[in-house]
């Protein structure tokens, strides 16, 4: 699967062309627009993979590349609020400890307590806030490749679908290979970095290469795991009465 990846767009019809213009979306993705028209491309890759067509997607039809990225955009943005809430709670909490709990006269073991909370709270909402922060990475392609597959937000967080998906083996195997790639990547981005400007350059179009073979992998992987829909058996004839 990894060495597949690695040459999965490399091995396309027009692999120049649509490395070029994903590179170019990405160092203008500050603006935004550009970044979601990329993950309409991922999300494409997502679903042409897991139906197990193996040509890479072209650039086009950009009204619904856009509406793909969107889709993406707010699951991977929705995931990624989870830590910021439980900062963001912690922080709150931590302000109110210094009102709540009132110093003595001297400053003493009134300060000493609320301090003493504040420092308890932060830290159990760091461990949390981390917490989430690995899971929501860990959950984030699933969610992702199940809208790409069905094109319905909602399926991005159906709990138990997605339970029942991330927590196979072959999810979990194929969740590491493509994070391996995409730390490929960003290693060869820092090489290349070394470089003023043109190395710069250069990495995001590697940043690009990794990407797409992450998310081919995610949508091999989502198509060996992803739920198998059952219709509802047929209702029997009713029987004919006896003549």
């Amino acid at each position: 699967m990894l060495e597949a990846s690695l040459t999965y767009l490399r091995d396309g019809d027009d692999a120049v062309t649509t490395a070029v213009i994903g590179g170019l979306l990405l160092l203008a993705s500050p603006l935004v627009i550009p970044s979601i028209l990329v993950l309409g491309y991922l999300t494409r890759v997502l679903r042409r993979t897991a139906d197990g067509d193996d040509e890479p997607p072209f650039f086009g039809e950009w009204g619904e590349l856009f509406v793909d990225g969107l889709k993406a955009f707010a699951v991977a943005f929705v995931y990624s609020l989870l830590p910021l809430a439980v900062v963001a709670a912690a922080v709150a909490v931590s302000l109110s400890a210094f009102v709540v709990v009132p110093g003595t006269g001297d400053g003493g073991a009134g300060t000493f307590l609320g301090t003493f909370a504040v420092g308890i709270v932060v830290l159990v909402a760091g461990l949390v806030a981390l917490v989430l922060s690995l899971v929501g990475l860990y959950v984030t392609p699933a969610a992702l490749a199940a809208v790409a597959d069905s094109g319905r937000v909602g399926d991005g967080f159906a709990v138990g679908t997605l339970w029942g998906v991330v927590t196979k083996r072959a999810y979990a195997t194929g969740w590491i290979t493509a994070a391996v790639v995409v730390l490929a990547g960003a290693l060869a981005i820092g090489v290349l970095s070394v470089v003023p400007v043109l190395g710069t350059i250069a990495g995001v179009f590697v940043q690009f290469y990794a990407l797409v073979a992450a998310a081919a992998i995610v949508g091999w992987t989502w198509a060996d795991v992803r739920p198998v829909a059952t219709e509802p058996p047929e209702p029997e004839p009713a029987e004919r009465p006896a003549v």
